[in-house]
């Protein structure tokens, strides 16, 4: 796993624990694409954190030519995006990261 990619999903990883900890019935995964992007032809890793009783989704996308930014996508299980952001990598921290979860997820 790429030292980008790990170090991302350590942030979600402590956002989705801590999210979870003030809303417990909102179960979430985490899932880590490191493989599955590329395999499609991307050129990107993602990592999606899926709000199952909801059925939405976040998926952050890290693209190889454009390593500095995060795109972000606000949708549901099937792949319907409703709405989509960009930030700086460095931007994200555990705190935005919840930030959109809360706004996202209620």
């Amino acid at each position: 796993m790429k030292e980008t990619l790990k170090s991302l999903s350590d942030i979600i990883a402590q956002s989705n624990d801590l999210f979870y900890e003030k809303n417990s019935k909102l179960d979430t995964v985490i899932g880590i694409m490191d493989k599955t992007l590329r395999k499609q032809g991307m050129k990107a890793d993602a990592i999606s954190v899926d709000c199952i009783p909801l059925n939405k989704k976040i998926v952050f996308l890290v693209y190889d030519e454009k390593p500095q930014q995060i795109d972000i996508a606000f949708g549901n299980k099937a792949g319907d995006i409703s709405s989509t952001a960009q930030i700086p990598i460095d931007e994200l921290t555990i705190e935005k990261c919840i930030e959109f979860m809360v706004e996202y997820f209620k």
